[in-house]
């Protein structure tokens, strides 16, 4: 009886840690899983699904757009294909990590989006082409109808330049606002016109023959590129990638779920480890030989676990400001995303324009200069030419010589002609500066080196870019004072000047003001003001201007990003915005950067 007494007693005491390690073991597997949830990967899903969804409203807006002949090229209408076909690429290797029956569903969905998506980009080649076809028939109609005119005369086939006439003006009337009746009505003067043809000159009747051939392909091809129009839009893009979206969300809510039931589990364990714990105390308790040193010990785990919790709660108050704080860099990381993505369209456009006006320029450059060399030797045979004159031995030749110099009045074209050269050049020369300011600035976000950069030359480039939106508004004054180089992104500070000019031309209203422009430096910074005649900023207004989408303009007139935006450019760079203002005298922004980036971490 005393073995079994001593193997119980043992047993006792060996299944007290065994349970504890047991729930230990469970508390840790259970916190383990826990970790495993991820949301930076489902909100950077939604956020390429919402950003596929633009994509394909622009498309199918850039397709009405070519309808209408806003687009002069079909290249808004090859790029978005190319980006929306990164999205099955992205969202196959997310199906490897979901469960079969979610991965089924997604693999499902991916697929009817693809098949959509194919469906689409084929409406839009066949669009293109019939859209083409419709384009050039449309450009050609009012030629044909001049060459008709021209060649009638203008009273011998009064009936058939009036026939002619009508048919255009059906056409495009048709064209604009199409219907059963207009096209009635255009059919009806095609066939009053085919008559008259038969009785004209053979080149005449082949003129009106073009016309009616072209005034047929509009009629027919409009009603073919308008079906491709509603089957474009019928496409249903959109809601497979809601299908996906929603797919996405189901995933996400269950991920959450069973997150829950994780933090569930592990409060029950916590709460089944505390209470051995307890038993664990409850028993050492009843040892009347240890019972002040027990107490002891309780007391000082006691104040530790108090410590701890006062350590944890802390750090959950911190972590929730961190979150907190980088919810809201978050969001406002999404509107200067949306705003970069812009900039960059419009630097790219900016850029290609300004590429394709340089290749004539250059050309006009280089036959400048060939016709200055001519012209040197023109001149100088001009002169040759009048030497010889008295010499001439005919007098009638003389005399013709003399009354053609005087007819086409030589000397004053000999004057006048190099001060057009010269004029030209200039014109060219200027030109060509625009084009040049237009590159530099077009480069938004290809310049993200930091490098020394004079601000003066960013602000006098900036300021060719809008001249023309300042001049009509305001009288502009520049005191560019004296500054060092600093070192900077100066395409971002590019921006940043353009917002605060337009800003401050947009202030002034509609009676004309002025618009002051100032550099100096002072110390280890530089700054430069922008400042106006305008309204100025109402002081309920003035905390929030700085802020993501708050706009006081009307709606569809401003985003509200754009000194959201450069506020942002300059906290990048380790600056600050300054601003004065008041009512009915104008406002003044300021901006101070330090010159060296060191000073900027300091």
């Amino acid at each position: 009886m005393s073995a079994l007494s001593a193997l119980r007693v043992r047993l006792g005491r060996l299944a007290l840690p065994a349970v504890g390690l047991l729930l230990a073991a469970a508390l840790m597997f259970t916190y383990l899983r826990s970790q495993d949830y991820d949301t930076a990967g489902y909100f950077e899903n939604v956020a390429l699904l919402r950003q596929i969804k633009q994509l394909d409203a622009r498309w199918e807006l850039d397709a009405m757009k070519s309808h209408i002949g806003l687009n002069q090229s079909y290249d808004p209408l090859v790029d978005p294909l190319r980006d929306m076909s990164v999205l099955p690429q992205h969202l196959d290797a997310l199906t490897t990590a979901q469960r079969p029956d979610a991965a089924g569903r997604l693999r499902a969905a991916i697929a009817a989006y693809e098949l959509a998506l194919n469906n689409k980009a084929a409406l839009i080649e066949a669009f293109k082409s019939h859209n083409a076809v419709l384009r050039n028939s449309l450009t050609f109609l009012p030629i044909a109808v001049d060459d008709i005119e021209g060649l009638a005369g203008p009273r011998a086939n009064a009936p058939v330049t009036a026939a002619a006439n009508r048919v255009l003006l059906a056409t495009l009337i048709y064209n604009q606002t199409p219907s059963d009746e207009e096209m009635r009505e255009a059919r009806d003067e095609l066939a009053k016109l085919s008559p008259l043809a038969g009785r004209l000159a053979p080149e005449l009747r082949q003129r009106v023959e073009i016309l009616a051939m072209h005034a047929a392909t509009v009629l027919s091809e409009d009603a073919v590129v308008a079906g491709l129009l509603n089957r474009i839009a019928d496409v249903p893009t959109a809601a497979r990638i809601d299908d996906i979206n929603n797919l996405l969300g189901v995933e996400q809510q269950r991920a959450v779920q069973q997150l829950q039931t994780y933090r569930r589990f592990l409060s029950l364990l916590a709460t089944a480890l505390i209470g051995l714990l307890l038993y664990a105390a409850a028993r050492l308790v009843r040892s009347h030989a240890i019972i002040n040193r027990v107490n002891g010990e309780l007391r000082h785990m006691n104040e530790h676990l108090e410590g701890r919790v006062r350590e944890r709660t802390d750090e959950l108050v911190q972590t929730n400001a961190r979150l907190q704080t980088e919810m809201a860099e978050r969001k406002q990381l999404e509107s200067l995303l949306v705003q970069s993505e812009k900039l960059a369209s419009i630097g790219q456009l900016a850029a290609g324009v300004a590429h394709e006006i340089n290749n004539p320029l250059a050309f006009l450059a280089s036959n400048f200069s060939m016709l200055e060399q001519y012209l040197a030797g023109l001149f100088q045979m001009l002169a040759a030419y009048e030497e010889a004159e008295a010499s001439v031995a005919s007098a009638e030749a003389a005399e013709r010589i003399v009354a053609t110099r005087a007819r086409v009045d030589l000397a004053y074209l000999m004057q006048d002609l190099p001060v057009l050269v010269a004029e030209s050049r200039g014109g060219m020369d200027r030109v060509g500066k625009i084009v040049q300011d237009l590159k530099d600035f077009s480069h938004v976000d290809s310049e993200q080196d930091w490098q020394w950069a004079d601000l003066r030359v960013g602000l006098a480039s900036t300021f060719n870019i809008v001249a023309s939106d300042l001049r009509h508004a305001a009288d502009i004054v520049t005191d560019y004072g004296a500054m060092p180089d600093i070192e900077c992104l100066p395409s971002q500070l590019n921006q940043v000047f353009m917002n605060l000019m337009l800003n401050a031309a947009q202030a002034i209203g509609p009676q004309r003001g002025r618009i002051t422009i100032r550099t100096g430096c002072r110390g280890d910074e530089v700054w430069v003001e922008i400042g106006d005649s305008g309204c100025g900023i109402p002081a309920h207004v003035l905390p929030r201007i700085f802020d993501p989408f708050f706009t006081t303009k009307a709606i569809g007139k401003g985003t509200g990003l754009g000194l959201s935006l450069s506020y942002g450019i300059v906290q990048n760079h380790h600056g600050r915005i300054d601003v004065e203002t008041a009512a009915g005298k104008g406002s003044t922004f300021r901006v101070t950067l330090p010159v060296r980036r060191a000073l900027m971490a300091a």
